[in-house]
């Protein structure tokens, strides 16, 4: 994997195939790995450009940072790789850093692809997340955690079906927790009720109808909210959205504005 020195801390990123950019950013602890099937369907079109957020993967901590902090990483990013702009895309924790990203740096978005997002954190998921970090710091192991996330990610359709539970998921990977704790504050603060409105890259909202981490309407108030935006609801999925249930839409969509 390459590295970028980036706002003083060295970054691991990624670049598959060759085109338009498309830049991939992932959600809460996790690593570039989490896009190798969005990559597979991408590459042959566009060059995909995925990053380990700070503390996370294979990019370093380099100290206490905010959701801004990542946006302009990104955006940094770009500039080291020769580019401009880019079609953006984020899931969960990433559609905040993407929202961002299209609110402080308007010129560096071509479209704008938001996963499982919302405009502030709705009440319950904080206090879930606010509860794991505290057992986290009183000894739940990081594997816990994320057996803890795939149950409240995955839908309830995955859990019912057999297959899948001879097979259980793998605990999802938090390999940094005190960038994960960052990251964590960060989530806490997103707030853009009164800037999304802000947004003027075309833009495309994606969410599973069985999302029990964040409720699909949250995502219709984001769209309200955000001029000619367009809004894909998958039935029965989760938070955990299968690429292979929505990349292909976003393919599409980045066509029609290329």
């Amino acid at each position: 994997m390459p590295y970028a020195d980036i706002n003083g801390i060295r970054f691991n990123y990624s670049v598959s195939g060759k085109g338009d950019p498309v830049v991939l950013i992932a959600g809460f602890g996790s690593n570039i790995g989490f896009w190798r099937r969005a990559t597979e369907i991408l590459s042959p079109e566009f060059s995909v450009i995925a990053v380990d957020n700070r503390g996370i993967g294979l990019t370093e901590y380099g100290g206490p940072f905010t959701m801004d902090d990542m946006g302009d990483d990104v955006v940094a990013l770009l500039g080291h790789l020769g580019h401009k702009s880019a079609h953006i895309l984020g899931w969960s924790m990433g559609s905040h850093v993407a929202q961002n990203i299209a609110i402080r740096h308007p010129d560096a978005v071509r479209t704008l692809t938001l996963v499982s997002s919302y405009l502030t954190r709705p009440a319950r998921t904080a206090y879930m997340f606010h509860s794991a970090m505290d057992a986290v710091d009183n000894g739940m192991s990081s594997e816990y955690l994320g057996h803890l996330m795939n149950g409240l990610g995955y839908s309830e359709s995955f859990f019912r079906n057999r297959e899948n539970m001879n097979k259980p998921p793998r605990a999802a990977t938090f390999d940094g927790m005190t960038g994960l704790r960052d990251q964590f504050r960060a989530i806490d603060g997103h707030d853009t009720t009164d800037t999304a409105h802000l947004i003027k890259a075309p833009t495309l909202l994606v969410h599973g109808t069985d999302d029990i981490m964040v409720r699909h309407q949250e995502t219709d108030a984001l769209c309200r909210l955000i001029a000619g935006s367009k809004c894909i609801k998958l039935k029965g999925v989760g938070h955990l959205v299968p690429s292979d249930d929505y990349i292909p839409q976003v393919a599409q969509f980045i066509r029609d504005y290329a």
